[in-house]
């Protein structure tokens, strides 16, 4: 099952402290308090109250913490730590890059946990383009954050140009624009890339968020990433197999050696249907190769969830799922192809419908 926390954060003269609220999927509220950048000074665990379900649980948990004054910083009360990777340029998405597992091993996965741990660091997006990957992170002790990047960055086995940046907001680096456009549409094209980044800067004022709004923990953790020959492997039978290399397939593309079908978004009953199919036929591991993130292996309850474009197959290679940024799911595989049709045997119209 999975777990929910909520954190909050209290301002005591220059140093942030913080709160973490996490509902145990026991039964347990586990609450640790500490200064931002260093392990929990103190930790207590009990029961959740009676009759009381995990949201509810940390929401009330979190307003009696609210009135000792923790919260949710807004924007302008933090400051923002970037990393800035100038790389070999690489036209699809990240995961199929060549660097791409080395660049998660040795930097962005070890920042991410010791930030998680500390709460000192909050993924707040990327940025790439031509050579150069930027990635964003709301810090509350930035001493400690970027002695906890320096660190990271000179105890990685592979070595990357990279340069650390802290301020008040992203850093940015000008959009290269080609030296044959006019003169006239370079100035313009300066303007838009200035005002989107504005309007990007502050939609995190225009639009708060419920600061008791607990999020989810999935399993208690993170999925497993999958390194190394592992990697490898799996990535070549997924190009030989079915002509997928981490960016667009079907059914933007003809790529698929084999019969696909796709449809414009599913209901949840129609979901769960083909999930309990696909776990009578599995298997394990479950895997998903995620084209911004890399490949990870997943639990079977979480096959349709949080992908944004990428494909999720099983350690047999004989069926695939792929979801696009343009929210539809195409199924490849014989047999799974036919256990849509006649799911959607009423529907005929909604399938391959573009």
């Amino acid at each position: 099952m999975n777990a929910y926390r909520l954190i909050l954060y209290q301002k005591r003269e220059t140093r942030w402290y913080y709160v973490r609220l996490t509902a145990l999927s026991e039964g347990t509220l586990r609450t640790e308090t500490g200064c931002c950048g260093l392990l929990p000074e103190h930790t207590e665990t009990g029961p959740l109250p009676s009759g009381t379900d995990a949201n509810t649980a940390l929401r009330d948990a979190g307003t009696l913490w609210q009135a000792k004054g923790y919260h949710k910083p807004a924007p302008q009360e933090v400051e923002v730590l970037t990393l800035h990777f100038q790389m070999r340029r690489w036209t699809g998405y990240p995961s199929g890059a060549p660097w791409h597992d080395d660049l998660t091993a040795s930097y962005l996965d070890p920042v991410r946990d010791a930030f998680e741990k500390t709460c000192n660091g909050i993924p707040r997006g990327n940025e790439r383009f031509s050579g150069n990957y930027l990635y964003y992170y709301t810090i509350f002790n930035s001493d400690l954050a970027l002695e906890t990047a320096e660190n990271i960055a000179a105890a990685a086995p592979v070595k990357f140009l990279l340069d650390i940046h802290i301020g008040r907001r992203e850093k940015q680096v000008q959009i290269p624009i080609d030296p044959n456009v006019p003169e006239y549409l370079r100035s313009l094209f300066r303007v838009v890339e200035k005002s989107a980044r504005t309007i990007a800067g502050e939609l995190p004022l225009l639009f708060p968020g419920d600061p008791l709004q607990p999020e989810i923990v999935p399993n208690g953790g993170a999925p497993r990433r999958v390194r190394g020959e592992d990697a490898v492997r799996l990535r070549n039978v997924l190009k030989e197999k079915w002509n997928f290399d981490s960016s667009f397939w079907n059914p933007l593309t003809d790529a698929s050696p084999s019969q696909v079908v796709f449809l414009n978004g599913m209901s949840d009953d129609k979901t769960q249907l083909i999930a309990d199919r696909i776990k009578e036929r599995l298997t394990t591991p479950l895997y998903l190769l995620d084209c911004e993130e890399g490949l990870f292996e997943i639990s079977s309850k979480d096959m349709f969830k949080g992908v944004y474009e990428g494909v999720v197959f099983d350690a047999g290679l004989d069926w695939v799922i792929y979801f696009s940024h343009h929210h539809t799911v195409t199924f490849g595989g014989d047999w799974l192809v036919a256990v849509v049709k006649d799911l959607y045997k009423e529907q005929p119209e909604v399938l391959n419908a573009w």
